[in-house]
């Protein structure tokens, strides 16, 4: 009886110091739907949700240890190849806050990268990752944990995603300060530079939306525009919520604070990780940190 009490009042403390967030079932480029994931955790009745964007109110002021990890980005292959190239995995960014009761908080989970049927496509790359985001009401970032790039098709010339970044940038001709990724047909002579890569490049915090092969295609929104992932009607494969682009013949980029881009050509490419962004203290930054979709955790510092 003793022992039992004890448990449940370790059990009990651990709740109450901690919160654990999650995609909530989501999939593909739109957010959650329900919180009835959260039934019997620290979270009942607590978080509400507005367009995938989970709200959340600190308790009461004190010092909080975050700590987000972005989505993985999909896996490419090939119509009838055992093989895969696969999708960048999430960046794990954690930082400490001095945060004031009753403030409260922006959370969007990213969503894991995903590749189309094989019955719709021959060529099937892997779409990007969502970034995951904390932040204040007015959009103020705290913490953003860049999502992974799509796997390309499994032939000669296309790679693996990028992983999410440690660095504020994007990748593969990724966004910086904040903004989208690019599209970039890689070569030589006057075609250099010119978008024809068949995919969209991930979303960041701010500003419009990552890159899109035309004329359909929509890329990876911005976190400020809500973060849904990259869609192209009909075959193919959607990006993660949080930004992740949408692959066709070339894989996606990931979403993140500044979106990952894709460079590519006729004869193969490879999709960008989504950059990663920290204001608190005590920082700590991991590349290649997480396979499937985003997570956020919040614990309070208070011993």
């Amino acid at each position: 009886m003793y022992h039992d009490k004890l448990v449940f009042l370790s059990i009990h403390f651990a709740a109450f110091l901690g919160w654990h967030f999650t995609s909530l079932g989501g999939t593909g480029p739109h957010g959650p739907t329900s919180t009835a994931g959260y039934a019997g955790t620290s979270l009942q009745d607590s978080v509400t949700l507005k367009n995938g964007i989970q709200y959340w109110t600190i308790p009461k002021t004190g010092d909080y240890i975050i700590t987000a990890y972005g989505a993985s980005g999909g896996n490419g292959t090939y119509y009838n190849n055992s093989q895969w190239n696969e999708g960048g995995l999430g960046a794990l960014v954690q930082g400490t806050f001095h945060l004031t009761g009753q403030t409260q908080l922006k959370i969007l989970v990213g969503q894991k990268g995903s590749a189309p049927p094989s019955s719709e496509n021959l060529k099937q790359p892997g779409s990007g990752g969502g970034g995951t985001f904390v932040t204040r009401m007015d959009d103020l970032p705290l913490i953003i944990a860049g999502g992974g790039g799509g796997g390309g098709i499994s032939l000669p010339g296309y790679h693996p995603g990028d992983d999410g970044q440690a660095s504020e940038d994007g990748s593969r001709h990724g966004g910086t300060f904040g903004e989208s990724g690019k599209l970039y047909q890689t070569g030589d002579g006057l075609s250099q530079g010119v978008t024809k890569v068949a995919a969209s490049a991930g979303g960041g915090c701010y500003g419009v939306a990552g890159k899109a092969y035309p004329p359909l295609g929509k890329g990876g929104q911005s976190f400020e525009s809500g973060g849904t992932g990259g869609i192209f009607p009909g075959s193919g494969a959607n990006g993660g919520f949080s930004g992740g682009g949408f692959a066709l013949y070339h894989p996606g980029g990931g979403g993140g604070y500044s979106g990952g881009g894709v460079e590519g050509n006729d004869d193969g490419g490879v999709a960008g990780g989504g950059g990663s962004y920290n204001s608190g203290s005590l920082t700590v930054i991991k590349v290649a940190a997480n396979k499937g979709d985003g997570y956020v955790r919040i614990t309070s510092s208070e011993k």
